[in-house]
């Protein structure tokens, strides 16, 4: 009784064509190159906060050229690909007034990196160790103004930006890295493993405006180690696991307080 009823009448309908081309190469039946085009996208939509204007479809289109081999009468697998990624219009969410998630599109964006993975089976029986290791550099190729036309279309020329072209993405760490070693045995008559893992992800800034992420700081680096064993038969499974050994804080911050 007594609020006020408003009809907000908003609606976003989108129409467009993906594509896809992949060229490949066999050197031989173990080891090949590729290339690979592609377009993706993320529909639109409405946000929660009826004074903002829907959010547009966000595209993005990458390039990359990777390599897939075996070596070592097949023990061992080694795969990797450098790529470059253009993103129009991208969706960048973050928290408004109230702690109403706010979602706007942020212009251009440039994705390079590179990435590679090694998987071996050891010499020693049931020994296998993987590992894998990325490069990001991700950056806005436009200034982020902060505000949108009436058609909801981002506004990519402004005095004072609140992120100037350059800008690190947020959430976007530059070097993620992970190795896994597992040893599967027989245990009188059970299949038993014991495995140990860590994780490593270089530090993020957790905001895209610049003003923002001054105050909220960074996101630390950080690496966590995951231990785990277990025991099998045909009709049943044990397994005893400790995450985060070491009880690193992911989401730490530092910054100004």
């Amino acid at each position: 009784n007594g609020a006020p009823c408003k009809v907000f009448d908003k609606s976003v309908q989108e129409k467009d064509t993906l594509g896809k081309a992949n060229l490949s190469y066999k050197f031989s039946p173990d080891k090949m190159m590729y290339f690979t085009w592609s377009e993706g996208f993320r529909p639109g939509g409405i946000n929660r906060r009826a004074s903002l204007a829907p959010y547009q479809s966000d595209y993005i289109y990458n390039y990359e050229l990777g390599f897939k081999t075996l070596w070592a009468a097949n023990t061992v697998r080694w795969n990797g690909a450098i790529y470059y990624e253009d993103w129009k219009d991208f969706q960048f969410s973050f928290l408004g007034p109230n702690s109403f998630t706010e979602i706007r599109n942020a212009g251009q964006a440039r994705i390079k990196g590179a990435e590679t993975e090694l998987s071996w089976a050891t010499p020693i029986q049931g020994l296998n160790i993987n590992g894998a290791i990325s490069y990001t550099d991700a950056k806005l190729t436009q200034p982020y103004c902060g505000t949108v036309n009436a058609q909801g279309q981002p506004v990519k020329v402004c005095a004072t930006p609140q992120a100037p072209s350059g800008t690190v993405l947020p959430v976007t760490p530059k070097l993620k890295a992970d190795i896994t070693s597992r040893y599967e045995f027989p245990w009188g008559d059970l299949d038993a493993h014991v495995q140990g893992a860590v994780v490593y992800q270089d530090s993020a800034w957790s905001d895209l405006r610049i003003v923002e992420r001054t105050l909220l700081g960074k996101q630390k680096a950080y690496g966590a180690l995951d231990l785990s064993a277990g025991v099998s038969n045909d009709s049943w499974h044990a397994e005893l696991s400790v995450q985060n050994v070491t009880d690193e804080l992911g989401d730490k911050l530092h910054g100004s307080q």
